[in-house]
């Protein structure tokens, strides 16, 4: 079996992150799309590394060491003001073509998928945080804002689609993994 590093989902469970539509809570829809997509992956016969449920990414990034050749993809959900829309995908300031390439894909897909817009491909310093840990490390990597939890239309084109926008992510992640 191949091995994939899947990254973590983004917030752990005594890490919220955004509240959303209904007091939807980031860390609880990020681990639930990450196991979508996970079990996705090893039904396409990849092995899997994630972090855990009590995880920091802090912990995580610590434990895991990937090489060029593996795949880092960590999902995450916007927040604004309840009228912002889309999804977006980040990438390191120095990406790589891998990482570039993987990127525009998932953003594609993914604004196809739910019919929200899409809101491209934006490098960490274009994001609210200027750096993201997980860029750091080696590989295709990206970080996915799936959509805008505060927002009741883009939640519900997720709800409505999140396994189809799991088994999308398995499969791009597993096309640029090179192991």
């Amino acid at each position: 079996m191949k091995e994939i590093s899947y990254s973590s989902a983004g917030h752990h469970l005594n890490d919220s992150g955004a509240i959303g539509v209904n007091g939807r809570k980031e860390a609880v829809e990020t681990i639930q799309f990450r196991d979508l997509v996970n079990a996705q992956l090893k039904m396409l016969g990849k092995t899997v590394v994630q972090d855990k449920d009590s995880e920091t990414l802090g912990q995580y990034l610590g434990r895991i060491n990937p090489t060029y050749k593996d795949v880092l993809v960590e999902p995450h959900f916007n927040a604004f003001n309840g009228k912002a829309t889309g999804v977006e995908v980040l990438i390191a300031d120095n990406a790589n073509d891998r990482s570039k390439k993987m990127a525009k894909e998932l953003v594609d897909g993914f604004a196809k998928i739910m019919g929200i817009a899409n809101r491209g491909v934006k490098t960490e310093s274009q994001s609210a945080r200027g750096r993201l840990a997980l860029m750091r490390k080696k590989g295709a990597v990206a970080l996915i804002e799936i959509c805008f939890i505060d927002n009741p239309n883009d939640m519900k084109a997720y709800d409505k689609n999140k396994v189809n926008l799991a088994c999308f992510a398995a499969q791009i992640i597993a096309k640029y993994d090179l192991n």
